[in-house]
């Protein structure tokens, strides 16, 4: 976790220092997880909060970035997983503050929503090595969220909009669109780690079957956010896998991204140029 405050005008600059310390902190010193990871298989998460105006001495206003790769098996590559941003992140902070979280009981929302997201990440990779094997970390981002029905800061509610925490783990908890987690299995174990292996037209035909799932989940209601966050993650990705796909398939992939994403449908033209390919 980083803090940062570059717009922010005064001396008190500490203050940031503090908050970021207390952040890592309690990200470090509680368990999130009781699986252990092997080194090959730990991810790369990032939350980054820009402060940009300080109303009160204990009121902070600005953007909080989250980002999370993930290794691929066999390779030194690492795939995106996640690059969202809320632009409107509103937080108290006191020095010295009690640092306790409890999933059932919202006391903060910036302990709440650094919760969240560290549960999000564990919830999204768990997801990519085994089906539904997120399942439990995405049911704790849901008592969090279930919690924050009394903040009175946004992010957290139904009726605000369906760019949210709310609405990011109703996607994933709602069983009408089911098949996202398919959808994360088979691009990532069945698909990305299989790609340095001698397999490698039998991953890229699992990461084929694994965009026509999410083209079903879009199908379902368009404007997913669980749709949208895989293709801001993976947009460039499946293009330079595809690249180097038969013509018949690029054909297939080109016309369910353009149905998906069309706002990028340039991007995904690219796929049927000159093969190239994803390095691994």
């Amino acid at each position: 976790v980083s803090v940062s405050a570059s717009q922010i005008q005064g001396t008190d600059k500490e203050i940031y220092n503090t908050i970021q310390t207390a952040l890592n902190s309690f990200v470090n010193d509680k368990q999130w997880t009781n699986y252990h990871y092997e080194d090959h298989e730990k991810i790369d998460g990032s939350i980054t909060i820009n402060v940009k105006s300080r109303p009160t001495q204990e009121d902070f206003t600005g953007e909080i970035y989250i980002q999370l790769r993930r290794p691929v098996y066999g390779s030194t590559y690492t795939t995106t997983m996640l690059n969202t941003q809320e632009k409107d992140f509103k937080f108290k902070f006191i020095e010295g503050q009690n640092m306790e979280f409890d999933e059932n009981n919202y006391t903060s929302n910036l302990l709440s929503t650094v919760a969240f997201y560290l549960n999000y990440f564990l919830a999204l990779d768990a997801d990519s090595f085994e089906l539904n094997g997120g399942e439990k970390y995405f049911q704790i981002c849901q008592n969090i969220v279930t919690a924050a029905q009394r903040s009175p800061n946004d992010g957290w509610k139904r009726a605000e909009k369906n760019v949210n925490k709310y609405w990011m783990i109703e996607n994933y908890t709602n069983s009408t669109y089911s098949a996202i987690h398919d959808v994360w299995y088979k691009y990532h174990r069945l698909g990305l780690d299989l790609m340095s292996s001698d397999n490698q037209t039998e991953a890229r035909n699992n990461i084929y079957l694994a965009l026509k799932d999410l083209k079903d989940v879009n199908d379902e209601r368009s404007g997913l956010i669980c749709v949208t966050q895989f293709v801001e993650a993976k947009a460039d990705e499946i293009v330079n896998i595809f690249k180097g796909a038969p013509a018949n398939e690029q054909t297939d992939v080109i016309a369910i991204m353009k149905q998906i994403n069309p706002a990028q449908s340039t991007k995904y033209e690219a796929i049927s140029s000159q093969n190239s390919g994803i390095t691994q």
